[in-house]
């Protein structure tokens, strides 16, 4: 049996919440990805850039590259692919083709890869790192272009174990509105609902917290965490702190979140995921040590 015929091999590459579908994860944060709608509309920006620069012979009729993109091409057929210069052949048929193969099958390393080289050539129209850089933001890509020439994660593998730990841990049984909350984040971060996110975010700690604690008040449950499992006092400080925050008169979750002199954006919401997720985790195996639960 191949490996395309095995019905276990993407499963393999998968954990098993997500392989059950019980944990989404913000597309921002599946980092070493590429969509197959942002393959798309990435190669929609290149295609578009090389047909106005496409140009026809009046004696053969065979279309041919003008600049800049011929010499962006020439200089990938031998920085990238390391051929020859004198077997560069303006083509522009072929040429396309080729660059299609890439963005159609590549991974998201030969994809992204290729646009940071042009990017970084002096010959780079102006404008394509803006064009691309607004494809991976429409798309809620894990990557962004940074100072028109590098391409960056947002997201980190780090951010990633934290949520995905979090998930894992919201498995219980009395905790399944926070896991709720949890999963409503991450969604809401994917379509790019940033203010939803961060009130998700927050539920799914406000739900663990009346699980600990009868009137699910977060600074009960921390005292009475504090009780039977031993907590710094300036952790608890900053968590009450952060807490505090998001729920006063101008904090993250009042109604003047939707006005624009508040507007959360993609960084504000990837942070509070990230550090909530982690905050779930932390309450509810500081309850376990403590065998409150």
């Amino acid at each position: 049996m191949s490996a395309g015929d095995n019905p276990y091999t993407e499963r393999k590459k998968l954990t098993f919440e997500q392989a059950e579908g019980a944990a989404p994860l913000p597309s921002q944060l599946k980092l070493k990805e590429i969509s197959q709608e942002l393959r798309a509309k990435l190669w929609s920006v290149i295609h578009t850039h090389l047909a106005k620069a496409t140009k026809h012979s009046e004696m053969f009729g065979d279309p041919y590259f003008g600049e800049p993109w011929v010499s962006i091409l020439r200089n990938m057929h031998v920085a990238r692919d390391h051929a020859m210069a004198d077997e560069f052949k303006n083509d522009a048929r072929k040429l396309i083709s080729k660059v299609k193969q890439i963005f159609e099958s590549g991974d998201y390393v030969a994809i992204f890869g290729w646009l940071q080289l042009v990017l970084r050539l002096q010959g780079c129209p102006y404008g394509l790192a803006d064009e691309i850089d607004r494809v991976l933001r429409n798309g809620h890509a894990a990557y962004r272009v940074l100072e028109r020439q590098t391409i960056v994660p947002i997201g980190s593998d780090a951010e990633l174990e934290t949520i995905k730990r979090a998930f894992a841990d919201l498995a219980a049984t009395e905790f399944h509105g926070a896991r709720a909350h949890q999963r409503k984040a991450a969604e809401d971060l994917t379509a790019g609902q940033y203010p939803g996110s961060i009130r998700e975010s927050i539920h799914a700690v406000e739900s663990v917290a009346r699980t600990l604690a009868p009137d699910g008040k977060l600074s009960n449950a921390l005292a009475k965490l504090e009780q039977s499992a031993r907590i710094h006092g300036g952790m608890k400080a900053a968590f009450n702190s952060l807490y505090g925050y998001t729920s006063d008169e101008q904090g993250i979750r009042h109604a003047h979140l939707n006005e624009p002199s508040a507007s959360p954006d993609e960084t504000d919401a990837l942070f509070m995921i990230g550090a909530c997720s982690a905050f779930v985790s932390y309450l509810i195996n500081k309850a376990r040590s403590a065998n409150i639960l």
